[in-house]
């Protein structure tokens, strides 16, 4: 099976696959990045992170093969006391 690294860009930086999932193929592979995308934007809700996440798959020689990303914003439309 073909090794794909997901690579996690937000508006704070990046963090770089280093070690890779083998996966079936690109198909598989991209399923997968809407995944990790998915798990991201979970994870950035617990710190109330808001902005650009994008998952960038890269296949076994480096190259950019697919990619996944979402802008997430959060607007409080009641004014509150807290």
């Amino acid at each position: 099976m073909p090794l794909y690294r997901f690579d996690i860009h937000h508006d704070g930086g990046v963090v770089i696959d280093d070690d890779g999932i083998d996966v079936v193929d690109v198909g598989a592979a991209e399923t997968l990045a809407l995944e990790t995308l998915g798990q991201a934007i979970l994870d950035d809700a617990r710190n109330r992170r808001t902005g650009l996440t994008k998952i960038e798959v890269r296949d076994d020689e480096g190259r950019v093969v697919a990619s996944a990303c979402a802008t997430v914003s959060l607007e409080r439309l009641l004014l509150s006391e807290d």
